[in-house]
């Protein structure tokens, strides 16, 4: 049963973090998805930080790769 209740959990990334996952060097394109909405938001107890789940960094990837329609090219 606490093993059901840890896969719940957010696993918190900074800015800096989930735009390095993205592919991106600045934190200012992870805020511009959260206030369109794509990704929520977290904030600490007594921090002015904000956070982002890892999860639904990496699920925003899988959803673009899913709705791409041009063929990825194969270099080999």
């Amino acid at each position: 049963m606490k093993e059901k209740e840890d896969n719940q959990r957010p696993t918190l990334i900074n800015m800096s973090e989930a735009a390095a996952i993205l592919g991106y060097q600045s934190g200012q394109v992870v805020k511009k998805l959260i206030k369109e909405e794509y990704l929520k938001h977290y904030k600490l107890p007594d921090s002015k930080r904000i956070y982002v789940d890892k999860k639904e960094v990496e699920a925003l990837i899988r959803l673009v790769d899913e709705n791409n329609n041009t063929p990825l090219k194969d270099d080999s």
